[in-house]
């Protein structure tokens, strides 16, 4: 993915991240008040239906103090006269002197004025506690004090919007990687669309060239041939070698006729059972045979003890085995050494063409199997084409494994392995 697209999902991402907090943050607000002005009302019509209790009865308070705090999970429950002395109370003992620090003094003078009143009362190690207060008669209040515990809806409210957060975080980031690879999908499509329309090009050049060349190539050949016979036995060394590189040429004419068609033709496979062991091995022994000399290069195959086995056609399989060794000795140059690998990786059966040569030119890498890409000179472009065409027709792929810019190249064709 290129660093426009990236920055363009991480983009889209953050805006969807914003738009999902922004809408949890209004719900959570929007509850938050909801819980709260419930709670106050609640606490407020306790201490008011106790206060006009507590007024017409004579008998002591600590029995219906201890009921409010045990049933409503209060902190505190206490009754406190003019002087700030604590008459009836449950945590608080009666007769002891209320802190003034839990005591908010405007609020109990309006109470003893006969004003209630339900607001914040003070904090214990950053834990808030709600005071309320009560008139029961011109010289006594009722305090009520809520912490935690009567708070409780409020706290699992905030729980909510944590764990809403964080499963908006993960919506963000799902939706960021399917967002991700719908494009890298969308990219794939489209080169391979890009691919399919070259390709088609190239099937109407190779039906032309196929018509106009093929036949003319032979009879030439043939003419080449009849006259290097005709040689007379003494004709000095340099005719002869004239001859042999016009039908070298003739034949390398002929061989990029047959890559044009054979990238272009679809003709339907020949499928058999096919070692690929077996096709490695005989693909290294033509290799050596055909490139001997001082200068021959090295030429190996390496196969397992198992055999290999995969359904494919024989023959298309062994023309992209063919390109693959062909390019790594042209591109290796004299002396190379290549090996032919076979194995099977992940479940799939793989055939490496590997060589210690200069490698894969790093601005070639992107655009390497594409057809009339070359870093040979004198290359058509056409034979790592070729390879991955037939490897993708049998359902499995071509790729380079090397890494571009570093010596040596390793090529890779990954195929389906034969259902026993």
């Amino acid at each position: 993915m290129t660093r426009r697209r990236a920055l363009a999902v991480f983009a889209s991402a953050v805006a969807l991240l914003i738009a999902l907090n922004a809408f949890v943050f209004s719900m959570y607000r929007s509850e938050t008040r909801t819980v709260s002005a419930a709670l106050d009302d609640r606490l407020g019509a306790l201490g008011s239906t106790a206060a006009r209790w507590l007024s017409t009865q004579d008998r002591d308070a600590t029995a219906l103090l201890g009921a409010l705090v045990s049933e409503n999970h209060l902190e505190d429950a206490y009754i406190i006269d003019g002087a700030l002395h604590v008459v009836a109370g449950v945590r608080t003992p009666a007769g002891a002197s209320l802190n003034l620090l839990r005591v908010d003094q405007d609020r109990l003078a309006a109470a003893l004025g006969g004003t209630s009143s339900v607001g914040s009362g003070y904090s214990v190690a950053n834990a808030r506690v709600e005071a309320a207060y009560f008139p029961i008669a011109s010289t006594r209040v009722l305090a009520l004090e809520a912490g935690a515990e009567f708070h409780a809806p409020a706290a699992r409210v905030r729980t909510t919007y944590v764990l809403a957060v964080a499963l908006s975080v993960l919506v963000a980031v799902v939706f960021a990687i399917g967002l991700g690879l719908a494009l890298r999908a969308l990219e794939r499509a489209r080169v391979a669309h890009g691919r399919a329309e070259r390709l088609a090009a190239v099937g109407q050049m190779a039906a032309m060239v196929a018509h106009e060349v093929r036949n003319p190539l032979g009879i030439l050949r043939g003419q080449v041939e009849l006259a290097r016979e005709k040689l007379a036995a003494d004709a000095p060394p340099r005719e002869r070698e004239r001859f042999d590189e016009m039908v070298d040429e003739i034949d390398r004419l002929n061989r990029l006729t047959e890559e044009f068609l054979g990238l272009a033709r679809d003709v339907p496979l020949d499928v058999s059972s096919v070692d690929l062991g077996g096709l490695a091995t005989e693909i290294a022994d033509d290799a050596r045979i055909a490139t001997r000399g001082d200068t021959a290069p090295k030429i190996d195959a390496i196969v397992p003890a198992e055999a290999v086995s995969v359904p494919a056609d024989a023959s298309k399989l062994r023309q992209a085995l063919r390109n693959l060794v062909l390019n790594a000795v042209q591109v290796g140059g004299a002396g190379v050494a290549v090996k032919i690998e076979v194995g099977v990786e992940r479940g799939r059966a793989r055939v490496s063409v590997a060589d210690d040569g200069p490698g894969v030119p790093v601005e070639l890498a992107a655009t390497l199997f594409e057809p009339f890409v070359t870093a040979r000179p004198g290359g058509s472009g056409l034979g790592l084409a070729v390879a991955r065409r037939v490897a993708e027709r049998h359902g499995g792929s071509l790729v380079l494994e090397s890494t571009p810019g570093v010596r040596g190249a390793r090529f890779s064709i990954y195929l389906p392995v034969e259902k026993t």
